[in-house]
């Protein structure tokens, strides 16, 4: 954090891009940090700088040192979120998970939220913030009546890409300009309950949801799909990453909020502990 320059009108916005810790829990290797290249790219090539977040502890004063240095978020994909979160148990169908890592990007958006610094969050970024506002997944595809195996990729191994629809009016439309958009989805889990003050912007062919923002927030938006894979050929999702960069250029120079002191952010929303003391029981699905 020592040797960054402070905010000035000819500085390029700094977005800080979460990454996931690897190899996976129970691994004897040495673990680390990583990020695909795509994010950092498309961030750069939005005229943002990009600054890869290790994960690391919820300490405020950190989380906070954190996001003094940043303009905006952008919270990429990895693995399932712990169900602790939304006051569920792990059931059969949950993926990967990293609790500490969980723990790391709460408190990170909570905090981030507080200052009202832009965020885009990214398949399981969007995950997040659905998570992050109160709200609420199903832990795998199976468990979601009417769910199609669109989500998980099926059609993408076809040579198709799935549309979907943008909500009118919604901060997602404005940004992209049309009332549908083809994606490339790849996860297998999908929100189920909206947290308070969440929005529905994109929803798929079969009716779940696909996109979702923040309401009363210049700019805190999720989606479902990976427009980094996509924005070389299309337009449409580099619109995403320019939107985000426009964002925390404005935050930058005192947009709608001014930062906060690390003590305010040890108030009511900094705690990211999960919901629930039974988080770690495992229930298996029955055939």
């Amino acid at each position: 954090m020592h040797g960054l320059p402070h905010r000035g009108p000819s500085r390029r916005p700094r977005i800080a891009v979460t990454s996931e810790r690897h190899p996976a829990a129970g691994s004897t290797e040495a673990r680390y940090d990583r990020v695909r290249t795509t994010y950092a790219r498309c961030v750069g090539e939005a005229g943002g700088v990009p600054v890869i977040v290790p994960t690391i502890g919820t300490d405020p004063d950190l989380i906070a040192a954190y996001l003094d240095a940043a303009d905006g978020l952008l919270f990429s994909g990895g693995e399932d979120i712990h169900p602790s979160f939304y006051g569920e148990i792990v059931l059969a169908g949950c993926g990967p998970i990293d609790e500490r890592r969980d723990l790391f990007e709460v408190a990170l958006f909570r905090g981030a939220l507080e200052r009202g610094m832009p965020v885009l969050g990214i398949c399981r970024g969007m995950q997040l913030i659905a998570v992050g506002m109160g709200g609420s997944l199903y832990q795998d595809l199976s468990y979601c009546p009417g769910a199609d195996g669109i989500h998980a990729g099926g059609w993408q191994s076809q040579g198709a890409m799935p549309a979907v629809r943008l909500a009118a009016g919604s901060l997602l439309r404005r940004i992209v300009g049309t009332a549908s958009l083809p994606v490339n989805c790849h996860h297998h889990q999908l929100v189920k309950g909206l947290g308070h003050g969440c929005r529905v912007s994109a929803v798929s062919a079969d009716g779940m949801i696909e996109g979702i923002e923040v309401t009363g927030r210049p700019f805190v938006l999720g989606v479902h799909w990976h427009p980094e894979r996509l924005a070389d050929q299309d337009r449409c999702q580099m619109k995403l990453f320019e939107a985000l960069v426009r964002a925390a250029a404005a935050y930058a120079q005192g947009g709608p909020s001014r930062p906060r002191s690390s003590k305010a952010m040890a108030g009511t929303h900094a705690s990211p502990r999960p919901r629930t003391a039974k988080s770690r029981k495992i229930v298996h699905r029955k055939s």
